[in-house]
């Protein structure tokens, strides 16, 4: 019997993490949309002001990049939205390319298994492609407000790097652009508390393929799970109850403790990435699916 997912399911790099962290965290968020009442991070009221504000900083970005002009979208602004603001304003990459930008923009490509037909699916913070032929570039920009920088070991070994540029490579034939080959992409994290030194991962035909051959399996893996049994929790230590369970509302579910992680630590946290209320929300009608 194959698993049963919500019929507008999309696996995103937020569920994959979730599964490749703790499998049994994507079966209670994914399978049986399970909410539980746990906060992720404490100080709670802290982490949640910080939330908001991230938010608000990629809608002030959205408007930027859609032509108002900057001094009208910074009146009002609370600190540290003021200073992230001012960070993007100054220190908006000069090199992107220019012909096409794109901002919030999801895609998704199909891919077959033996139970049936499934979508993996990527939202981009903004998309910079130009250039014709073998000039083409391709830049994946992602905004982060993290009050630190993420090191970038924690950063290649998170599926957001993964699939955001294969989701790229195998949509970009259908785009307005044409297509892109892996060498012509990358993707850089910008962080707003260090606006001059964004994290760079070139992308790379070698990488494309190692990333198919990581992607697939992992989809396979979860789709042949039936049942709860089928996802276990993350073996119970104490390093992964600091990595994971401390930042997962399940952990008092699953009694792995009922403290939350520290929001000095977020930076480096496993799931600080996985935002399960956007994971749960997103709809079909929002992405464009292209075919591989």
């Amino acid at each position: 019997m194959p698993l049963e997912l919500p019929p507008t399911f999309a696996f995103s790099q937020s569920s994959l993490q979730s599964f490749a962290n703790c499998p049994r965290r994507f079966w209670l968020a994914y399978v049986e949309q399970l909410s539980w009442p746990a906060i992720e991070v404490a100080p709670y009221a802290e982490h949640e002001r910080m939330l908001k504000l991230g938010a608000q900083f990629h809608r002030l970005v959205e408007r930027a990049e859609a032509g108002l002009p900057a001094d009208r979208l910074t009146d009002g602004l609370d600190h540290p939205l003021d200073e992230w603001f001012e960070n993007y304003v100054h220190h908006r990459p000069a090199d992107l390319p220019t012909e096409f930008v794109e901002v919030e923009r999801a895609l998704s490509v199909p891919f077959a298994t033996a139970t049936g037909q499934y979508r993996l699916e990527a939202r981009y913070d903004l998309l910079a492609v130009g250039g014709e032929g073998a000039q083409r570039q391709a830049v994946i920009l992602d905004w982060k407000t993290n009050q630190r920088v993420t090191r970038r070991s924690v950063l290649q070994q998170r599926l957001q790097t993964v699939v955001y540029p294969f989701v790229l490579v195998e949509a970009s034939v259908g785009l307005p652009w044409g297509p892109v080959t892996p060498e012509q992409v990358e993707m850089r994290y910008w962080f707003a508390a260090a606006p001059t030194a964004a994290v760079i991962f070139r992308y790379s035909s070698d990488l494309h393929a190692a990333n198919r051959a990581r992607l697939f399996p992992l989809l396979e893996e979860i789709l042949s799970g039936e049942r709860q049994a089928d996802f276990p929790k993350v073996p119970d230590t104490d390093e992964n109850r600091r990595r994971f369970c401390g930042y997962c509302v399940y952990r008092s579910r699953c009694d792995r403790g009922i403290g939350a992680g520290d929001l000095e630590e977020i930076a480096d946290a496993e799931f600080l990435d996985v935002d399960l209320e956007s994971a749960l929300e997103f709809r079909l009608e929002e992405v464009e699916e292209l075919a591989f």
